[in-house]
């Protein structure tokens, strides 16, 4: 049996037909549950990335996602919201912070945050943020990125060498970002990335 890519997809409703991120993500986990798609990923995680949205939005908004991560067994992984309170009905596992608010926060809410969530992922850029962020106790590392993609428009992407680069070095898992679609998944993967990262190709599917 061959292995299957990790995928960690991140959400963005904008992309969505009428922005109805729930229609979505229901329609993505239900097509790969009857294996109509996505036949040689695992679906490990849905991050939810609404960056735009205020503190309420997200929770409402993770409230009509979390029983469909439930429903399909899928971990949902919260982003950047770090003090939300969250009700004790939710057991949400992971949260991704970006380079720059995983280093703002003082030793107690970062220690606090490590026994909240059995994984805490980071966004980096470089090698150097990789290596900071390992040291600082992240679990995974999200590195972009690697393709060209519309989500970056002008800025030349970092390409598989930056994963062979970071590989090497870090000990965590790497989740690759930009313009990974089911083409190009595996060379990503060849370069030593431990999974993939998709949210144009999935939330415009």
């Amino acid at each position: 049996m061959i292995n299957k890519i990790k995928l960690n997809i991140i959400s963005n409703r904008k992309l969505c037909e009428n922005e109805n991120l729930e229609k979505q993500i229901e329609k993505i986990f239900s097509t790969y549950e009857k294996k109509m798609i996505l036949e040689n990923f695992e679906i490990v995680a849905l991050t939810l990335r609404e960056k735009d949205l205020d503190k309420n939005e997200y929770l409402k908004l993770i409230e009509e996602i979390y029983p469909i991560c439930q429903k399909y067994k899928i971990n949902l992984i919260l982003h950047q919201n770090y003090d939300l309170n969250l009700d004790d009905k939710y057991n949400i596992e992971g949260i991704h912070l970006s380079y720059d608010i995983f280093k703002s926060l003082n030793q107690n809410i970062k220690a606090e945050l490590i026994k909240k969530y059995k994984r805490i992922g980071v966004s980096i850029h470089s090698l150097e943020e990789a290596k900071d962020v390992e040291s600082l106790g992240a679990s995974y590392v999200i590195a972009g990125h690697i393709f060209k993609t519309d989500c970056k428009k002008g800025l030349e992407p970092r390409g598989l060498n930056f994963i062979k680069d970071i590989s090497s070095t870090l000990t965590i898992p790497i989740f690759a970002i930009g313009g990974i679609d089911e083409k190009n998944s595996q060379s990503v993967i060849d370069s030593g990335a431990f999974g993939v990262c998709m949210m144009s190709s999935m939330m415009k599917y």
